[in-house]
C-alpha cells in the first residue's frame, strides 16, 4: 500500500513540473484562405513550435475559406458559434474590423518578437490609435512580369533595357503595348488576374493613378481620385482599352500566364504558373518607379475564449524566425528578414538580386491600397460608377467626379 501511495505521489508531483503534463489540449481555429497543403504544413509546425514553447498542447485546426468570398465568409465565421481563435485579414477589411472590435491588440503579444523590426510603411495598414491590430504575413509589392519574347518579335528592347536607361515611363509602356498588339496581334496588357472591370477596379487602377501622381485618397483622406493627375492616369489606361486595343478588354479570357498577352502586373507568388511555359519571361519594375503592396495579415480575435493565448500565438507566427521561412511563399515585412541572404535566395524563379532589387527595395518603399473604416460601404456605392468607366464613350473625368462625391462623403 505504502509503494503504491508513493508511485501516485509521484505521478501528481511530475505534474507539477512538466506544465501541460495532465491538461487537457487546447483547441485553437485558424481561417485561412490558402488550402495548399504545402503551405498549411507550415504553419502548422508553427503552432507546433509555439505550443512547445509554452509547454502545452494545442489542437490546432485550419479552416480554409475559398479565395473570391473570403471577406464574407470569414466575417460570417466570427459571429458564428464556432469562430476561429485566429485568422487571416485581408487590406480592404481591416479598418472596418478594428472599428467593429473583431481584431485584438497585439502590442503585449509582439514584445517579444521585436515590433521595431516591422517596417513602419508597411505596418501603417494594420495599426491604429498607437497599437497593431494585425502583423502582415505577406507584403507583396506587385511587379510586372512579362514575355520577353513578343517584345523582341515586336523590334522592342526588353523592358529591363528601359529601366536601366532611365526610360521606363508610363508613356513608353504605352507605346510598347500598343506595339505589341500591331506587330503580333497578341494583347500587350492583361490586368491583375485578368479583372479590374467587374471586380478588384482599385487594385487594377492604383499603378496607374499612383504613377501620374493622383491616389484615390491619401493617407489623411484627401480624396484625390478627381485631381488631373488621376483623371490623366484612368484616361490613359480607357484608351489603351478602346483605343489601342492593347488591353485584354473587358469578357475577354485571353491570359498572359498562356501567351495570350505580353505582360501582366502581379505578385512573386504568381510566378510558378510560368513553370512549364516555353517563352522566355522576366520581370521588372512597373512603369515610372511606381510601387505598391498587397498584403494580407494574421489577427487574432479578442471574443475568442483563448484570445490571449491567439494574440501570443500571431505574435509567434509573424516573428522573424517564422518569417523567414514562409519567405518563400509570401514576402514579409520584417527588415532584418527582408535583408537576410535566406530571403534573397528563397525563390525559385527569381535570383537574388532581382529579390533584392524588385522585391525587397519595394516593401521598404511602398503603400498599400487606399482603406478606410468606410471601405465596404464606399465599395458598394462605386461599383455602378466604375462600371461606367467599361464604355468606349465613357466621360472618364464625369465619372470620377462622382466617385469623387462618394468618396467625400463617406471617409472618415
Amino acid at each position: 500500500m505504502k509503494k503504491l501511495l508513493a508511485v501516485l505521489m509521484s505521478v501528481m508531483l511530475m505534474a507539477l513540473v512538466v506544465p501541460g503534463l495532465c491538461e487537457d489540449a487546447v483547441d485553437i481555429k485558424i481561417a485561412t484562405w490558402t488550402s495548399n497543403a504545402d503551405q498549411l504544413a507550415l504553419l502548422g509546425s508553427f503552432v507546433d513550435e509555439f505550443a512547445a514553447e509554452k509547454g502545452i498542447k494545442i489542437n490546432c485546426t485550419f479552416e480554409s475559406l475559398s479565395g473570391a468570398e473570403y471577406s464574407s465568409l470569414l466575417l460570417m465565421d466570427l459571429q458564428s458559434n464556432a469562430a476561429p481563435d485566429a485568422f487571416w485579414i485581408m487590406e480592404a477589411d481591416i479598418k472596418a474590423y478594428i472599428a467593429a472590435g473583431l481584431c485584438a491588440k497585439l502590442d503585449d503579444a509582439l514584445v517579444s518578437y521585436d515590433p521595431a523590426d516591422l517596417d513602419d510603411g508597411a505596418m501603417s495598414l494594420w495599426r491604429d490609435g498607437g497599437s497593431t491590430y494585425a502583423v502582415p504575413f505577406s507584403t507583396s509589392p506587385f511587379i510586372m512580369i512579362y514575355n520577353a519574347d513578343l517584345f523582341e518579335q515586336a523590334g522592342l528592347k526588353d523592358p529591363n533595357e528601359y529601366l536601366a536607361e532611365g526610360t521606363w515611363t508610363w508613356e513608353t509602356f504605352r507605346e510598347c503595348m500598343k506595339t505589341i498588339k500591331e506587330k503580333t496581334g497578341v494583347y500587350g496588357y492583361m490586368t491583375v488576374n485578368n479583372a479590374g472591370f467587374a471586380d478588384r477596379t482599385v487594385m487594377n487602377l492604383t499603378p496607374f493613378v499612383r504613377g501620374f501622381g493622383g491616389d484615390f485618397w491619401t493617407d489623411d483622406l484627401e480624396v484625390k481620385i478627381d485631381t488631373p493627375e488621376s483623371i490623366a492616369a484612368v484616361q490613359m489606361f480607357h484608351d489603351m482599352v478602346y483605343e489601342d486595343g492593347s488591353v485584354v478588354p473587358p469578357g475577354d479570357e485571353s491570359n498572359f500566364f498562356t501567351g495570350a498577352a505580353a505582360c501582366t502586373f502581379n505578385q512573386i507568388s504568381q510566378l510558378g504558373n510560368l513553370k512549364d511555359v516555353t517563352w522566355k519571361w522576366g520581370v521588372t519594375k512597373l512603369p515610372g518607379g511606381v510601387s505598391f503592396l498587397g498584403q494580407a495579415a494574421m489577427a487574432a480575435n479578442p471574443n475568442s475564449k483563448n484570445a490571449g493565448l491567439a494574440a501570443e500565438l500571431v505574435g509567434y507566427m509573424t516573428s522573424a524566425t517564422c518569417a523567414a521561412r514562409v519567405a518563400k511563399y509570401w514576402p514579409p515585412c520584417r527588415k532584418s528578414v527582408l535583408e537576410s541572404e535566406e530571403f534573397l535566395s528563397s525563390n525559385a524563379y527569381l535570383t537574388a538580386d532581382q529579390m533584392k532589387e524588385i522585391v525587397a527595395g519595394s516593401v521598404l518603399n511602398s503603400r498599400a491600397m487606399s482603406n478606410n473604416i468606410n471601405s465596404p460601404t464606399i465599395n458598394i456605392e462605386t461599383e455602378i460608377l466604375f462600371d461606367k468607366l467599361w464604355n468606349a464613350d465613357a466621360d472618364v473625368a464625369s465619372i470620377l467626379g462622382q466617385i469623387a462625391t462618394v468618396y467625400r462623403n463617406n471617409l472618415q
